[in-house]
């Protein structure tokens, strides 16, 4: 599903201290462990095709993905339903499972900006998970998760794995330790 050769990753020069080879499949999920700025979110976006690699070569085999990013940006003024129907068909029963299984009690006519920013982090992964995809990247996605949201998305990714390949960046290391099957350390 995502296979890498010789990859070097960064902007001018490579950010890691190595070659990264390797192959990772449906049922994976890899956990990227580091201190900030190593390198983590620069791979990710790498993998998922949103950035260049300095060398070698990224061979991801669907355009199915969902991507979370580390920021949590709400910049513009969409309903709820707005926000999870851009560009998306999203089926009315789907939203309602998500909503239900994060946890989630908030109106579909509100503007996400009068979200709190957990209930606007757990929103955008929902929004992924509509698109249903085959490789999931997860960019520091416990950011603004309370405890009990940090458990329901551990389960819900041990689920996700029998459909998916997930990717995550975390300095939660609980939380690291609780999902991956795969760990890459920086």
């Amino acid at each position: 599903m995502l296979k890498v050769k010789s990859l070097n990753i960064g902007y001018n020069s490579s950010l890691l201290p190595y070659e990264l080879n390797g192959s990772w499949k449906k049922g994976d999920i890899v956990v990227l462990l580091g201190d900030n700025g190593v390198g983590k979110s620069t791979l990710l976006k790498t993998l998922a095709g949103l950035q260049p690699p300095i060398s070698g070569e990224v061979n991801l085999t669907t355009t199915k993905i969902g991507w979370v990013d580390s920021s949590i940006t709400k910049g513009v003024y969409l309903s709820v339903s707005d926000f999870l129907n851009f560009g998306i068909e999203a089926c009315e029963v789907a939203i309602a499972n998500w909503f239900t299984r994060f946890d989630l009690a908030v109106e579909q006519d509100r503007f996400i900006e009068e979200l709190s920013d957990g209930q606007f982090r757990k929103l955008c992964i929902i929004r992924q998970l509509l698109k249903v995809p085959k490789v999931l990247f997860l960019d520091e996605p416990t950011v603004y998760l309370d405890v009990k949201s940090k458990k329901q998305l551990v389960l819900i990714m041990k689920e996700l794995q029998s459909e998916c390949l997930i990717f995550c960046t975390t300095h939660d290391l609980m939380f690291a330790e609780e999902i991956k099957t795969i760990e890459i350390s920086f």
